[in-house]
């Protein structure tokens, strides 16, 4: 009940156009979840995107799926990308990767190496990124069958995945050989595994309030103004809306923008593989209400870059209110805090509760 008149309260007016340019094209929206326990167990939300990719391989739409998988290589943290064609290999890949990955460089030869038809899970930019190469070489656009984009923020550098996995080593005196970025329900708990078999679980606000302040964003990000993936067939994420909160199930939000992406949402229901319901677009909107708008606003990031002296080229030419000019100041300024050696001893050293002091104020600029 306080849930549903937080989310009321909180609702924000959401016209055709603010529709249209922040998620693009769509057919219909969907709140969804995996109706299989063990399939939203390790999932990063419902497990609607795991149980999409299972049934496709089941149905023979595509024998594989180009998945990023998380390895961990003495100690450190990285995300690969694979070719997933048996359930056990997309379960493998359950759950978010919040650091860099070269996207086409892996999968490009992947996808060439591959007698078969695929399905594509990966960031708005990896999909565009992509799309562009079909346009091009018809043998890669022949063979992709299915794009599933995930909603995206932005994307973070090695280091600082490297920073909070070698503080946990410290603290454990252990080695970590498996690691997840969040699992659980809502915000959910990272989850280190070390080499004696022991498992450590911590808040995620333990990485996440570094990357939530744009601490070691990628560059590339601050040019992005595509959260929910223009060019997919289907874009899924998470809907942070209150009345979700107290759910025991993880909700994921569907966007279904192409007919392909209509044709796996009906397969995975028929087989009763996910719970779906419709949903109106503005309220999955309103589950990314602060990220998606101040995503979109490459515009406030180009003008504040001029003052750090990074070129950010401005794709949307938008107006920049004050608010929106001081959020993109602290983006801008926090990433290039980031890329210099002393920056990262201030940004480790400063204490956790200033820290969440600088997010919340961030969070607040975001929400105006």
């Amino acid at each position: 009940m306080i849930g549903k008149l937080l989310d009321k309260c909180l609702k924000k007016k959401w016209t055709d156009e603010a529709v249209l340019n922040y998620v693009g094209e769509y057919q219909d929206a969907f709140i969804t979840h995996s109706t299989d326990v063990s399939v939203r167990e390790k999932s990063a939300s419902g497990g609607t995107t795991t149980s999409l990719l299972i049934q496709g391989l089941k149905s023979g739409d595509f024998e594989g799926v180009i998945v990023c998988k998380t390895s961990v290589r003495k100690g450190r943290v990285r995300a690969r990308f694979f070719i997933a064609t048996t359930v056990e290999d997309i379960l493998a890949a359950r759950g978010s990767k919040y650091v860099e990955a070269k996207f086409l460089a892996e999968v490009l030869p992947l996808i060439r190496g591959f007698e078969g038809r695929l399905a594509i899970v990966g960031l708005p930019c990896d999909i565009t990124a992509l799309k562009r190469f079909c346009n091009k070489y018809v043998d890669i656009a022949n063979k992709i069958v299915f794009t599933i984009a995930l909603f995206c923020g932005h994307n973070s550098r090695i280091a600082l995945i490297d920073e909070i996995t070698a503080r946990i080593e410290r603290e454990s005196q252990k080695q970590i050989v498996d690691y997840r970025f969040r699992v659980g329900n809502w915000r959910g708990q990272l989850e280190a595994v070390f080499d004696d078999g022991t498992v450590k679980s911590k808040p995620t606000k333990y990485f996440n309030d570094y990357q939530n302040l744009f601490f070691f964003c990628q560059r590339k990000c601050m040019s992005c103004n595509d959260h929910y993936g223009y060019d997919a067939d289907m874009s899924v994420g998470d809907v942070w809306l209150f009345r979700l909160r107290s759910s025991p199930i993880k909700h994921t939000g569907v966007i279904v923008r192409k007919d392909a992406g209509i044709r796996m949402h009906d397969i995975a229901l028929a087989a009763n593989a996910i719970d779906s319901s419709k949903i109106e677009i503005r309220e999955i909107m309103d589950g990314q209400s602060r990220i998606g708008p101040s995503h979109y606003n490459v515009s406030a990031r180009h003008k504040a870059g001029r003052l750090f002296g990074v070129h950010i080229k401005d794709t949307v030419k938008q107006e920049v209110a004050w608010h929106e000019y001081l959020n993109a100041l602290i983006t801008v300024g926090n990433m290039c805090l980031s890329e210099k050696a002393w920056g990262e001893k201030v940004i480790f050293g400063t204490p956790r509760p200033i820290l969440k002091l600088y997010l919340y104020f961030k969070k607040a600029l975001e929400s105006l």
